[in-house]
């Protein structure tokens, strides 16, 4: 019995090419997604100018033209605008980021399991008084799975980290826009 297998290797290279069609897959999923998107906040804001556009052309006296001033300098459509938009886009890329991530855990799983079965066959195969290099190998391959979780907890910590951040950053946004409305109006 020979230690490569031939049709292991042959598994392990469809595996990888399955892996990358479903990243690509993904990643292109995203980007559809996210140039809708795109679209869709474009489209809002060129509605908005043009409706701007269209009331400045209707001023016929100065008061009006005031008003009309005073009622562009608000942030509030502009910022809700934005802050929605920033946020269908943090929750895409987190999305995206996700299925990534359960892609990529599932192949290094596979691949784990396989190094495994390597070892139980170099280990089975191995000559007398190999005990040692055989041991070696196992005790690397524990050592690199205990530091892929330490990795992939650190990963998971530091993305909820920026998930707080960022939904403590929208709030305050949102909150400044809702004081910034009175006192706009009260400029009138």
């Amino acid at each position: 019995m020979s230690l490569f297998n031939s049709e292991k290797i042959q598994e392990a290279q469809k595996a990888q090419l399955e892996l990358l069609q479903q990243i690509s897959g993904k990643v292109f999923e995203s980007v559809e997604q996210l140039t809708q998107l795109q679209f869709k906040n474009l489209r809002a804001t060129s509605g908005d100018q043009f409706d701007s556009l269209r009331t400045l052309f209707s001023v016929t006296d100065p008061k009006d033209f005031a008003t009309l001033q005073t009622s562009l300098t608000q942030p509030t459509a502009q910022a809700e605008r934005l802050m929605e938009f920033n946020r269908e886009v943090y929750e895409l890329i987190s999305s995206t980021q996700a299925d990534i991530a359960k892609i990529a855990e599932s192949q290094i799983d596979a691949s784990t399991k396989q190094s495994q079965e390597m070892i139980e066959t170099l280990s089975k195969n191995a000559p007398a008084g190999a005990e040692p290099a055989v041991a070696m190998f196992k005790s690397a391959l524990e050592s690199v799975g205990n530091t892929y979780e330490s990795v992939q907890k650190a990963a998971k910590q530091a993305t909820q980290m920026a998930e707080e951040g960022i939904t403590a950053a929208a709030s305050a946004a949102g909150q400044a826009t809702a004081a910034a409305k009175p006192k706009a109006a009260a400029n009138k």
